[in-house]
């Protein structure tokens, strides 16, 4: 790949990360989003992931210059902070799902008086 190709695809690159950036966080907070919701989308965030590495092992084979080099650090950082995002909800999920508060059939046969 040329420089300019590398370039393109780097501003592209750049450009759906910092689109991601701007919605994913919205998403994962958004009260209504669902399990399958969020695992798909990391999903598609381990998939920019793994193209801006291939394209990083890439540049780096074919000795680009530093500024190409940062450009596509940058890049898959900013998709590395949308994944650790997107496996913290995931994990609130997890800790939803899994509640190990005990369960009162009857305040009376447990000794305990609840207040509502």
């Amino acid at each position: 790949m040329m420089t300019h190709e590398w370039q393109d695809t780097l501003l592209g690159e750049g450009d759906l990360a910092r689109r991601a950036a701007a919605i994913v966080p919205r998403l994962l907070a958004h009260p209504a989003v669902t399990l399958d919701q969020v695992s798909r989308l990391q999903g598609h965030i381990d998939n920019c992931i793994g193209r801006l590495g291939t394209l990083l092992v890439e540049l780096e084979n074919a000795g680009a210059d530093q500024v190409l080099l940062g450009a596509a650090h940058t890049i898959l950082d900013a998709w590395r902070s949308l994944a650790h995002k997107a496996a913290e909800r995931l994990r609130l999920f997890e800790i939803d799902f899994v509640d190990v508060r005990p369960v009162l059939s009857d305040s009376k046969d447990q000794g305990v008086t609840v207040p509502f």
